[in-house]
Formats: structure tokens, sequence, C-alpha cells
């Protein structure tokens, strides 16, 4: 169960077949809770409690996936009923400590670990469980390394999450690893499992990791689901080179513990919804743990691998320096460029070297009027519910990139764009996620971009037309080619503020971003998830964010927002600003990542109301980022209710 700030996107379903363990006769009994007591085994298990965790001295809030839950030791959450452990989320109010505030949460539910009381590397671990159904709901199984480990911290010290179950997806259920290197350049693997037998997550089933040196496998019922052989573990951060791996196969060879848990909500499968249950219970009729011949083993050479670091083979750009093959969409697959191995769009002729990823969003795509048709029929939950891409792209680290095309829209309506990196860079925005606003006529667009990263040739053009309406969207003559040298990273203002124009008093140009339409807000963005409810004004030294029939299902879904900080590993960073709302409004503070994980460096509250006050918060920046994004994320309250936020005089200071 990741802590990662950003959703898991795993494959596609893969099952195995119907293969058994071989080894299953050696196995040797080592640790097991059959749950026949009258309540939870503390010499076995111990209670986490609360709605996040704490990393180094700041308090990460919602465990670090935007969890709604909060966890509890009472028996209406953990209890153990005629031989079963029952751990029950409940739709109820519970206020509780959150870091240095206190907060009030619509759910509580459990989580339990064995960690200080059994953790072990290798062996056969079963566990035999029944999940609920019901939107939002997140029962898991999984592993963390017992501390202290060698390894640093998460995630090159490794997870193993035996079984992670959707509630709004009952017939699968995700097995994934992480490692690579420490947050936030880690990486992760994993497949998404169909049950055997046509079942579903709320039969029993049981869930089965068997762990050997340089092999894991996950089992459901006896089938062999998934299995891996490759990961890696660095001793570096951020790592480059294969100088600063850990001896293979670590991080998987030390002793892990196993974890219990029913989230809420989140990155997983989203927050509950009007058919998600008041209640949801995950049912376990035992945890067992053996050992095997095996785990004595070799875990042999380490085996070929894809790092971050690892060039790849470049495509060349095309004569006029265009990275995008088929721009216009109008090669035929009788072109030399085309290879049987190269992809095209189901639906739309002309369109190799284009791909179509969807997750929970539906859309038909055409030729029309010599360019590519993406009818939305479902607009998903996310921004890249519906996702029109070409990969193979080589950004160069070190460039200065320009992205054009031409789009519109049947009706007018944000998209995002973004260029990036796939699985193994931790799907990285290159570009930053860019809000571009298409309307119902044809117009050029253009987006320019630092490549700050190490070179990437295997990167991707992402059009993400998800979570933002439905109806159809054209692209068509699209272009992304080197433009120059990327500047270096912005020094502070001169008065040693990290953000820039934090007086308001600069307007935006054709050079420097700003808000559209709000004199006064350079360097400055704002962005809703309905544009129409969020208007924005600057009048002395203050922005407003005036907030209309607000969508409170993510706190991101109103920001305000200032990019390209730059940041320094080690470094520690003091953040003060003033601010009030119109009522009582606790709203998320963030220095962190712009795109890819959006990994949080700074992770805090401002708890505002109708008396303006002064915010302060000291963070240690984890990385070296000389284009960190600061935000506000304000969509806060009841659904449907309005609000005002206002701020001055933020400012950001590297400390002595």
């Amino acid at each position: 169960m990741s802590r990662s700030p950003l959703p898991v996107l795993l494959p596609l379903s893969l099952l195995l077949g119907a293969c058994t363990l071989t080894d299953a006769s050696s196995a040797t009994p080592v640790w097991q809770d059959d749950f026949s007591g009258t309540s939870l085994d503390t010499s076995k298990w111990s209670y986490q409690t609360g709605n996040g965790f704490t990393a180094g001295t700041d308090y990460v809030a919602g465990w670090g996936n935007n969890e709604l839950e909060y966890y509890t030791d009472r028996a209406s959450n953990v209890s153990v009923q005629g031989g079963t452990l029952v751990i029950t989320a409940r739709r109820e109010k519970m206020t509780g400590p959150a870091g240095r505030t206190t907060g009030t949460f619509d759910w509580t539910s459990g989580r339990i670990r064995t960690a200080g009381k059994f953790s072990r590397a290798y062996g056969k671990f079963e566990i035999r469980a029944k999940f609920p159904r019901g939107k939002g709901f997140w029962p898991a199984i999984w592993m963390l390394p017992e501390e202290p480990s060698p390894y640093a911290s998460w995630a090159a010290n490794g997870e193993i999450d035996i079984a992670e179950g959707w509630g709004s997806k009952p017939t699968e259920v995700a097995h994934t690893i992480h490692y690579g290197g420490v947050w936030p350049n880690n990486v992760y693997a994993g497949k998404t499992a169909t049950y055997p037998n046509a079942g579903s997550m709320d039969q029993w089933h049981t869930y089965t990791l068997q762990w050997t040196p340089g092999k894991i496998q996950w089992l459901i019922d006896g089938q062999i689901t998934s299995e891996k052989t490759q990961w890696w573990s660095a001793n570096k951060n951020p790592p480059s080179s294969d100088a600063d791996l850990n001896a293979w196969p670590a991080p998987f060879d030390k002793p892990f513990y196993l974890l219990l848990n029913l989230a809420v909500g989140g990155n997983f499968d989203g927050n509950p919804d009007a058919t998600t249950p008041d209640q949801g219970q995950m049912l376990v009729d035992y945890v067992r743990v053996y050992g095997m011949q095996t785990e004595t083993g070799s875990a042999g050479p380490r085996p070929d691998m894809t790092y971050p670091w690892t060039p790849k083979p470049a495509r060349p750009a095309l004569s006029d320096g265009n990275l995008v093959y088929n721009g216009s969409f109008d090669w035929s697959d009788t072109d030399p460029r085309v290879t049987p191995d190269t992809t095209s769009l189901s639906g739309a002729a002309n369109s190799r070297f284009w791909t179509l990823y969807t997750s929970d969003g539906q859309v038909t795509l055409s030729n029309d009027a010599g360019a590519l048709k993406a009818d939305v029929t479902n607009a998903g939950s996310v921004n890249y519910a519906v996702q029109v891409r070409q990969d193979g792209l080589n950004i160069e680290s070190g460039g200065r990139y320009e992205v054009s095309f031409d789009a519109w829209a049947q009706s007018a309506r944000p998209m995002m764009l973004k260029v990036g990196g796939g699985q193994d860079r931790g799907y990285a925005a290159y570009s930053g996620e860019q809000t571009v606003q298409l309307s119902t006529t044809k117009e050029r667009k253009t987006v320019t971009f630092d490549m700050k990263a190490t070179t990437d040739a295997a990167a991707r053009l992402e059009f993400n037309l998800g979570n933002a309406g439905t109806g159809p969207v054209w692209f068509d003559n699209v272009v992304v080619r080197r433009v120059g040298t990327a500047a270096g990273a912005r020094p502070p203002a001169a008065d040693g503020n990290l953000l820039y124009n934090a007086a308001f008093t600069q307007d935006a140009t054709a050079t420097i971003p700003g808000i559209a339409g709000v004199p006064g807000s350079a360097y400055w963005t704002t962005w809703s998830n309905v544009p129409e409810r969020l208007t924005t004004g600057v009048s002395g030294g203050v922005i407003t964010l005036n907030v209309r029939d607000v969508d409170p299902a993510n706190n991101w879904h109103v920001q305000l927002n200032q990019t390209e900080v730059p940041l320094t590993a080690g470094k520690s960073y003091t953040l003060t600003f003033k601010g009030r709302a119109s009522d009582a409004r606790e709203v998320a503070v963030v220095i962190g990542e712009n795109g890819g994980s959006y990994a949080r460096y700074l992770d805090g509250k401002a708890a505002l109301g109708p008396t303006e006050q002064t915010f302060t918060y000291t963070f240690t920046a984890p990385v070296t980022n000389p284009a960190a994004q600061f935000q506000l994320l304000g969509a806060v309250g009841a659904a449907g209710s309005s609000y005002g936020l206002s701020f001055r005089d933020f400012r950001l200071v590297q400390n002595p």
C-alpha cells in the first residue's frame, strides 16, 4: 500500500494461468494467527491510529495517499468475532490529532501490523480474507521492511503489496512491489490480476506470497497470478548510475513485517460516492507464514534491467526537427517508417505511432477533416482517464522544448498537456502538467518548457482529456521540437524571496505566466476542475479566490500555484504568508514536485478564519529540484458550498 501521493497506474490485467506452487510440500510453519480469541492478540499485532504519519519533522496527512479515514483501536473498527478478524470502515465523524493540529474526519477504520513483533525475509505468506465492495474502499494486505533498514528509507528499502482491492472493481486485485531510490525517486512494478474462476473480492480467497531470493510470486486460491524477478535499490538520492545500486537482490533480502488495513478514499480507488455503503468490512480468517527450502538458495546474478539512467536508443527527429511522428495523422501504413510493432489508434485510420490509454473513461476515435477526432463519451474521474499520447520522444537534459498543435472542441473545455516519462521514470512531468483551454474554433496552442531531468529517449507527449466534460475534441499538426538551451535555476528575488511577485504588483506578459484576466498576477496561476466555479481577483497586494459550488472530492480541485521554485537537497526553508477565509476553512499548503509523483516536500495545513492570521512552516528539501511548485489547495467544505479565500505577503527563504 504505497505512501506515494500520486495515484498508482497499473498495467492491464494479466493472469498467468492455473499454475501451482511446487515448493508447498516443503513449507514449514513459523508464525500464524487464526484469530481464535475474543480480541486482537497484541503480542502479535499493534494498532496504527490517526490519519497520517510523520516523515522527519513533517506530518504527512492522509498516509501520503489523500486517504479520508481516521484509524482507531476501538472494537467498532478492529475486532475478533467467531475466529475471524473484522476490520470495519464506518462513515462517522471522528476528531483527533493530525500533526500539530486537530482534524475532523468523516470515516473511521482499522490498521494493524506486526512491526517489532514478527518480521521475516523470505518464505510463504498465506492470508485467507474477504474484501468489501463499494467505491472508495481500499482493503490491503501488504509488507514493509522492519526498522532499521540498511537501505535508507521508502522506497529504496522496499514495499510488497500482497493484495490491494479497488472497491469499485470487484473482479480485480493488484499485486505490486515498490523499490528504486528514496522517495521521490522511487518506482514500482505491478500487475492487475483477475480473480480465478470468475471470482470477486467480496468472496473468501486465499492470498499467497512466495518470496525467495531473486523471485517474488503472488497466488490467489493456489493459482499464480503474478511474478517478479527484477528490481533494484539505490544508496544515493537521486541515483544516477549503476554505481549507486545496493547489492542484488536488495531491497527484498531483509526482514519485512505484515500490515492489514481498510482505507477509505484517496489516490487508489478515489473517494466514496453516493453508491458507497456507510459501512464496509474486511474479514481475515487467518494469517500463516511458512519457511521453505528454496529460500536458502542463491539469488543469482543481477538480472538485466532498465534504470532511469540507462541510455535508450533514440528515435531521430524528422527533417524539420519535429520529434513527433505522424503529427498530422496522414501517414499511411505503407510509410517506410512504420514497422510491424508500431502502435495505432483503434477506429482512426492513418494513426500510426499514437497510443490510447483509458482508466475509467471512454472515447471513440475517428478521422475528421484531416484531423484526429476524439469523442469523449465518459470523462472518468481523473485527467488521464482518457489519454491520447505518443511515446518515444527523445527529450534531452538541458534543452528547451516547444510543444505546438492545432486543437478545437465542440464545447469550450480544458485539457491537460504533459511531456513526461513512463513507468520507469515514475511518470515524471518534464513539462509540468499544463492546462490548455480549448475553444470551439481551431487555434494553434503552444507550450514551452525546459528539460531539467536526465535525458529520456522514451519520453511521452500526452493529451489528457479526462475529468473535464464529454464531447468531441480535434487535434492536428502536432509538433514537439527543441528550440534552445534550458535556463538555469531561477535566482531568488532581490530580497531573498524564492517566490516571485509576492506582493501582486506585477502584470503578466507574453513570456511571464499569470492568471488570465487578473492584473498583478504575474508568476501565479490558478486551477479548478470546473473553471467557472473559481474567480480570482487582486487588490491592494491581496489575492482572493472566490469559490462557488465547490467540488470537495479532493482538496486539489481548487489551486493557487507558483512553479519554477528552486530548492536544494538537504537545505532548510521557511515559508510564511497571511491568510483568511470568509468562514472557517482548512486548506492544504504544499511545496513539491510539479507533475510526476507530485511528491510533497512540505505537506501542511492552514486553518483559516474571518480574522487574518500569519502562517509559518519549516521543511527540509529531500532532493534538489530547480523547478518545484508551491500550492495552496482550497477545495474544502460540503459539496456545493461557496466561500472566499484571501492571501498576501508570501515569503519562502532558505534558512542559514
